[in-house]
């Protein structure tokens, strides 16, 4: 089996945290055999939908643009 994911180790990427755009290194990608999360850590980690490759993606996604089938 081979599971494709959207960023790598070592991507930075953007979601929010505390209520703020925030963006992380990935250290860790873990699949619980349903979806993927990205993290610094596997104890700190976010799901792949909720991941942007760009602050203005986030941002996007965050206003609600485009998101209505989510």
């Amino acid at each position: 089996m081979q599971i494709k994911t959207k960023f790598a180790v070592g991507d930075t990427v953007w979601t929010i945290r505390d209520c703020k755009a925030a963006p992380f290194e990935i250290g860790c990608i873990v699949f619980d055999g349903t979806s993927v999360y990205y993290g610094e850590t596997r104890f700190d980690t976010v799901i792949e939908s909720q991941c942007f490759a760009t602050k203005e993606g986030l941002l996007k996604y965050a206003a609600g643009d485009g998101n209505e089938n989510l």
